[in-house]
């Protein structure tokens, strides 16, 4: 049963980080994930309420029945320190850790998805289910490039290795949720799920009620939160004394305003986001003290690095800074007790807030930012995010000052999210289509994948560059973009297309950019 699958867990977790109890809504998902009779699963439940024991739970229990799980998650950030706690587990309980293996950009361990429990990112999902592992893109490129060491890729083996699972979980489903592509895939995959009797559990802290109109109609039971599920956690939660202060600054003194915020608060741990890395970066180089940046380009090996030094910080309960972008958002345990960060949209600042006050602190300040000058521009985008959107959230943060973004968000969600959730129904055919096709589908895979501007989740690939120093970082186009108008680089090219077809071929592309080890690529 689940249920004895849960409670061993539980166990794993109590002789590993302390006291661990049954929850309320663990229990109930569990329950009807292995009492009911539908075969998807929404699942909605606040920040640090344990949705990976969830998966844990399910996991270990499909391998002791000799079925195979996959879990799927946006960020390759959430992966590792999940990866950890699941081979300990199976460790734990006198399994061999090796029947769990990763795989994403920065780990190969489980070719193709073939491990019993297979932790992976969606891109490399979406990659495999459609018959295109990440192992084969080149060879399948070459193929249809006309070389003769191309091949079709062996398709037939990557949906098997998909299709032939008892459970696809997806978790932090939310960040898929402002992509049209994304979205597609996400129906696509739970129509072709559907179709091979494969179970799916979608996990989130933060969706739109809207969301659930891109699902498959009557097919996909929700199960959500609220007070009575657990009246102890929502009145923990619902304790938590802070007011969202809005601050409106300039371009030019924003920096310095910010820093004025942290010299006059009293802290012990203070979390800073901004909505892009060169500011980040900036007012990281603005601070003295322990102090710690976290964004997305750093090579692997320093992204572990200062998470360890961060958890370091945390352990010891030392007074310190941390400063961040949209990375900090998932994946990233720590707690603060001041958050200032630039306002984003409500699925973002959520999941900024589950960063604040998110143990036993009681009480802290937080303050949300908006760069005036940019919010006035006639540009549809506010930084990286729409608008409408931004201003939307402002609006209601204006007069709803104090609003509980731990616990009892609904109203902020549905009050911003207006828009219905935009799908391609000319996507989800074409996919689904590749599933059927027993020729090339891999090469049909290619062209939509190509189409798609290189990835089929993903609004915009990454490309690997190459530093002045030698180290290499992934980057999205805009950046290489950047970089060629700037002159900083050389080969480049300034189309995203183009940029893909020489990444397929397994081109890295040089920046005359130094990477330092504490500030990244910038």
């Amino acid at each position: 049963m689940l249920l004895e699958a849960y409670d061993r867990v539980l166990a794993y977790v109590r002789s590993s980080k302390g006291a661990a109890a049954r929850r309320p809504l663990q229990v109930k998902a569990l329950e009807r994930i292995e009492g009911s009779g539908r075969d998807s699963f929404l699942v909605c439940a606040p920040t640090g309420y344990g949705k990976s024991l969830i998966t844990m739970s399910i996991a270990l229990h499909e391998f002791l029945q000799d079925s195979k799980v996959i879990a799927a998650y946006p960020l390759r950030a959430l992966i590792e320190e999940q990866v950890s706690d699941m081979k300990k587990l199976f460790s734990f309980h006198g399994i061999c850790s090796e029947f769990v293996g990763a795989r994403h950009m920065g780990s190969r361990e489980s070719p193709y998805l073939v491990h019993p429990v297979t932790l992976t990112t969606i891109d490399t999902l979406s990659l495999t289910a459609l018959g295109l592992s990440p192992e084969d893109t080149g060879r399948v490129f070459r193929k249809v490039s006309g070389s003769l060491f191309g091949s079709l890729g062996h398709y037939l083996f990557s949906w098997s290795s998909v299709f032939s699972s008892s459970f696809i979980i997806m978790d932090e489903i939310h960040l898929m949720y402002d992509s049209s592509k994304s979205l597609s895939f996400l129906r696509a995959l739970m129509d072709m799920c559907e179709d091979t009797g494969v179970r799916t559990i979608l996990m989130t802290a933060t969706l739109p009620r809207k969301f659930e109109g891109v699902l498959p109609r009557g097919k996909v039971e929700r199960l959500g939160f609220s007070r009575d599920d657990d009246p102890e956690f929502y009145g923990e939660r619902s304790s938590k004394k802070y007011r969202v202060e809005l601050l409106y600054l300039k371009s030019g003194e924003k920096l310095s305003r910010i820093r004025e915020v942290l010299a006059k608060s009293d802290f012990r741990r203070a979390l800073v986001v901004f909505n892009t890395v060169e500011d980040a970066v900036s007012f990281y180089k603005l601070l003295e003290g322990r102090k710690v940046l976290l964004h997305s380009r750093f090579t692997e090996e320093d992204k572990r690095d200062k998470l360890r030094r961060l958890k370091e910080l945390q352990d010891l309960g030392e007074k310190h800074v941390v400063v961040g972008t949209q990375a900090i958002e998932a994946g990233v345990n720590i707690s603060s007790d001041l958050i200032v960060t630039e306002v984003a949209p409500p699925i973002s600042l959520v999941q900024r807030f589950g960063r604040f006050l998110r143990y036993a602190e009681k009480s802290g300040r937080a303050f949300v930012w908006v760069e005036e000058d940019s919010l006035d521009s006639e540009s549809e985008v506010y930084k990286v995010y729409n608008k409408e959107l931004v201003k939307r959230t402002l609006d209601y943060l204006n007069s709803n000052s104090d609003v509980n973004l731990h616990i009892s968000y609904d109203d902020f969600m549905d009050k911003v999210y207006l828009e219905e959730p935009r799908v391609d129904y000319d996507i989800i055919r074409k996919m689904r289509v590749i599933l059927t096709d027993l020729t090339r589908p891999s090469t049909s895979a290619l062209k939509l994948f190509i189409r798609l501007e290189g990835s089929f989740v993903r609004e915009g690939s990454l490309f690997t560059v190459v530093s002045e120093n030698g180290y290499e970082v992934n980057v999205s186009f805009e950046y290489l973009y950047r970089q060629k108008r700037m002159g900083l680089c050389d080969d480049c090219p300034e189309d995203v297309y183009e940029a893909l077809i020489d990444s397929l071929a397994g081109r890295r592309f040089h920046v005359h950019v130094g990477y330092d080890r504490e500030v990244g690529l910038t």
